[in-house]
């Protein structure tokens, strides 16, 4: 299982320790560690927040260990002999991120917590995570629901919720989903939360890994361990066609 942190907040800057080691993972997600990222037993850890956060080494494309620099002499003062400045970042494998993140995702099933509405502020249920943000907004969960948006970027929608687009009273019942360019594969405003195709659509997590796993004729296990951290559903089944192609015999 995943567990997908970030130390960057949506409210402000938060400035990084002496290392941060960042985890970039093959399917564009990353998660930026409050200490060192290290291999150990077929597993990448990462300390963050005082915990050990474990990630199936499969799933990592590379990790890059930042170091914060330190202040350059002035032009006038040569450096000590025997002096070396520290390189910025060492990379263990040199291949530009493909991730778009970020921050962190209000919604990931793969967190013990699953909705996230801050760094210190998780929650178990798509209910408390919406009483949250209408607590902190000083509104209702009925105005949350209709102008928080349709985006997972949790940053994205505290932005929303900060500058509504209008103060129009909102309807008791829940707003439809907004119309993206990608078909989601969750998303909590919707009758159906979770969709695996644009016709089958599903109430719960466990019913669509099923259908992932009956279409892709794999079990459950192997279907969360290999769709990747995505929301796209797109890429999600472009991750299982793939991982399927790669070993055939499963």
């Amino acid at each position: 299982m995943k567990v997908f942190v970030t130390a960057c907040l949506f409210a402000g800057l938060i400035v990084l320790p002496a290392r941060a080691d960042i985890i970039y993972f093959k399917d564009g997600m990353k998660t930026i560690c409050q200490g060192k990222a290290w291999e150990e037993d077929g597993e990448i850890k990462c300390e963050y927040g005082g915990w050990i956060i474990s990630y199936q080494k499969n799933d990592v494309l590379r990790i890059v260990s930042t170091i914060q620099k330190k202040k350059a002499p002035p032009a006038d003062k040569k450096p000590q002999v025997g002096h070396t400045t520290p390189k910025a970042s060492a990379e263990k494998k040199i291949k530009s991120p493909r991730s778009k993140s970020t921050g962190p995702v209000f919604y990931d099933p793969r967190r013990p917590a699953q909705y996230w509405t801050g760094i210190n502020s998780k929650h178990k249920s798509y209910k408390k995570a919406i009483q949250a943000l209408a607590k902190k907004y000083k509104s209702t969960p009925q105005w949350v629901q209709a102008h928080m948006g349709d985006s997972n970027d949790l940053a994205q929608i505290h932005t929303n919720l900060a500058n509504p687009q209008s103060n129009q009273s909102v309807p008791v019942a829940q707003p439809a989903a907004i119309k993206t360019a990608e078909i989601v594969f969750y998303n909590p405003r919707r009758p159906f939360p979770y969709w695996t195709g644009k016709n089958s659509k599903h109430k719960s997590y466990k019913d669509a890994i099923q259908s992932l796993a009956k279409k892709y004729e794999r079990s459950p296990e192997w279907v969360k361990a290999n769709m990747g951290a995505t929301n796209d559903l797109k890429q999600i089944h472009q991750n299982l066609r793939d991982r399927k192609a790669a070993d055939p015999a499963g």
